[in-house]
């Protein structure tokens, strides 16, 4: 059935995760009369609760710290089992009175009291949400749920902030309690035919080395299944410089260990002070960045799970990383996104760059030979389709081009992006008032990547222990020359001894 398991890894992840999957519930149709362009067996699992009925739940396994669920449970009305009056073995074992000792639960907020009582909610404000469960719409099943104690959200005695701390968490997680085997492994089996792995991870905190140990186990149970990583920043205009840095070092050595392992990593991030007019995003807001970061993610990957009539083949995610991947070692793309009346224009390429990786530094070259050539192309663009349009999707694909010219893969569908009540108001586009707009994103494997690396690679070798030093000048290096050209000289490199 083409399934796709999905994992989550950090804090700002789930943000991001939690508005992906609020989308994929809103594309399911109740009225026989109606299909739904999406095919929801791709992303979501069918199961049977405890009183014997049919569940419907996302295939996913979410990981965050100790506190970072906030009101979630991770028993839902679903699986919940009622207690029997009287447990006769555990009298048996002790027979005085047990005390036991409950922490109280955090409140819910009105939205989702709302939710579970079947009343429309109204919509949320960004100081309402305080986790991402405030803003779900969806349940999990309990499996998918993993909360690790050995960290705190936001803790000023013991941050989780450090690329190492992220791997050495995995590593002892692992040989405790084999955790792939344990929580991954249980969805994975339950797949027919399982077309790719999603993985939503942040990069520039300890959740990139979590990741990025977590991809290597994976890429071993998996060596030729396609693993495709949205890569997460969080936004530094408000950041202090030290800690900035460690933003940085954390970012080009999780961008290293995941393009060692992935088969495409997409890096994310809100652009700085460069957003497009009609967008509005409260950098302090977990909720507006990551509606903005899932916008680009969710819309980039639809082709991957919309039906198509007639004759067409479905695209894969594999399909997706071979467009992008063109010489086999093109593990990094970028992405672009435009929304509302700028989408819908022919021939232009979306005007906001979400891809983010390093600080912008004076001196760097940014143009030249290399930064002109785009290798790969894939393209999605959501806009108002005629009446009579059957087909809920157009993918065009030029499989084998000539050498030197660009493999382009787009897709067109009127499905818009929906705006629920659970998304911010960071959009002023609404196509007639109808909760949808126009996106159109776009991937691409081009020469820039080259100098972006080069200029990481100069920001972070300073920052970087002499042990790490070379493995992560190097690997960089090498992320870089998979995107020069194969005519270019590399006497204009402008490369010096780090």
């Amino acid at each position: 059935m083409r399934e796709v398991v999905t994992l989550q890894l950090g804090n700002l992840s789930n943000y991001v995760a939690t508005h992906f999957w609020n989308t994929q519930e809103s594309y399911f149709t109740y009225s026989q009369d109606e299909e739904s362009l999406v095919d929801h067996n791709i992303h979501w699992r069918a199961g049977i609760g405890e009183d014997g009925s049919d569940t419907f739940l996302p295939r996913t396994v979410v990981y965050d710290l100790k506190g970072g669920f906030g009101s979630l449970r991770k028993v839902n009305p679903m699986y919940e089992v009622v207690a029997p009056s009287e447990d006769a073995a555990l009298a048996s074992l002790w027979p005085g009175k047990p005390a036991v000792h409950k922490q109280r639960p955090l409140p819910s907020l009105d939205y989702q009291r709302d939710l579970d009582a079947g009343v429309k909610p109204g919509r949320l404000a960004a100081s309402d949400v305080r986790y991402w469960s405030d803003f779900s719409r969806v349940y999990y099943h309990p499996k998918s749920l993993v909360q690790l104690y050995d960290f705190e959200l936001h803790s000023s005695i013991m941050p989780f902030e450090r690329f190492s701390m992220g791997a050495e968490l995995f590593e002892s997680l692992e040989k405790e309690s084999d955790i792939v085997d344990r929580d991954w492994r249980p969805f994975v089996e339950e797949c027919d035919q399982m077309q790719g792995v999603q993985v939503f991870a942040t990069l520039d905190d300890a959740w990139g080395g979590f990741a990025g140990s977590y991809l290597e186990a994976l890429r071993d149970e998996h060596p030729k299944t396609c693993i495709w990583v949205w890569g997460l920043q969080s936004p530094v205009s408000t950041v202090a410089r030290d800690k900035r840095q460690l933003r940085l070092a954390n970012t080009a050595l999780s961008l290293n260990q995941a393009c060692a392992q992935a088969s495409m990593v997409v890096p994310l991030a809100v652009p700085e002070g460069r957003v497009p007019p009609g967008i509005a995003v409260d950098d302090g807001s977990a909720w507006n960045v990551s509606a903005l970061l899932a916008t680009a993610a969710e819309s980039a990957s639809l082709q991957s799970r919309l039906r198509l009539d007639g004759g067409s083949q479905p695209v894969n995610l594999a399909d997706m990383a071979q467009c992008l991947n063109v010489s086999g070692r093109q593990t990094l793309a970028n992405m672009r996104m435009a929304v509302g009346p700028q989408a819908v224009v022919p021939d232009e390429l979306p005007d906001m760059d979400l891809s983010r990786m390093g600080s912008p530094k004076d001196g760097v070259k940014t143009g030249g030979s290399s930064s002109g050539r785009t290798f790969g192309r894939l393209s999605c663009i959501r806009g108002p389709g005629d009446a009579g349009r059957e087909s809920a999707a157009e993918s065009t694909t030029n499989q084998r081009p000539m050498i030197g010219r660009t493999v382009v893969q787009s897709c067109k569908t009127r499905l818009l992006y929906p705006l629920l009540d659970s998304f911010p108001s960071i959009y002023s586009h609404d196509l007639q008032g109808r909760g949808s707009i126009p996106v159109h994103t776009s991937l691409a494997s081009d020469g820039s990547i080259v100098y972006k690396m080069r200029n990481l690679r100069s920001q972070v070798a300073p920052l970087i222990s002499p042990e790490e030093r070379e493995n992560l000048v190097n690997g960089l290096s090498e992320l870089g020359d998979a995107y020069q050209d194969d005519w270019s000289s590399g006497s204009d490199s402008d490369d010096d001894d780090l």
